[in-house]
Parts: C-alpha cells; structure tokens; sequence
C-alpha cells in the first residue's frame, strides 16, 4: 500500500463489504476470495496462461479470535495530528519543564516524538 502511494499508483479496491469479489473482476465478480483464486488458477490454465505454481511464504494478517485470514480494504480513515503534541512534548523536556525518570529514556522519548507520525484512530 505505501509503494503504491509513494509511485502515485491508482488504490484499487476488489473485495466488496460482504467479502466478495467486486465488478472491478469480470468473470470472478460475486465469488468469493477463495473461490475467486480457485476459478482465476483455472481460467489460466485454460488460456494456457498458467506457468506453474510454487509455495510463497508470506507473512498473512489473522485474526486473532478466528484465525482467519484478514484482507486489508481501502476505507476512509480517520486519523489524529500528533506533530503539535509531539512539538510541545519534546520541548517540555528540552526546557526541563518535564523530566523524565529514569532520564535514560530521553534518547527513545526524541527519537519517537521527532519522528511521529499521524495517529489512525479508526478501528474497521
């Protein structure tokens, strides 16, 4: 996802609400994601397009109660602006309003709070 955003990619969605696959797919539209695999192998190999299969060792996102495989989906996000909270933090130990115990600590305090990033707070 972020490669695709850093070469100005088009954020293609193939996967609607429900699981299935979108009219983005053709043929495959309707099916769902394993199904969906199963019918584009055989589509392949139809066309005599398929060159062979091989294992892929990937790491997958499962969940955690169902062990299921999770498709990431382009969603709207919400996110929070943490660089003025950040700003104000680091200050605050640099002026030594704050102090931080054990003061071991302000090298990963700055290193965490000068390179924040926007917090996404949405949960779907």
């Amino acid at each position: 996802f972020a490669c695709g955003r850093r070469h100005n990619l088009e954020e293609v969605s193939i996967l609607t609400d429900e699981g299935l696959m979108n009219e983005r797919c053709g043929q495959f539209a309707g099916m769902k994601r394993y199904q969906a695999r199963v019918e584009v192998e055989k589509a392949l190999e139809a066309k005599g397009l398929l060159r062979g299969k091989t294992d892929n060792p990937m790491r997958l996102g499962l969940c955690s109660r169902t062990a299921d495989i999770i498709e990431p989906l382009l969603k709207p996000q919400w996110w929070v602006d943490c660089k003025e909270i950040a700003r104000r933090s680091t200050e605050a130990v640099r002026s030594g309003e704050l102090k931080l115990v054990p003061n071991m600590f302000e090298g990963t305090w700055f290193n965490w709070l000068d390179n924040i990033r926007d917090w996404c707070v949405s949960r779907q």
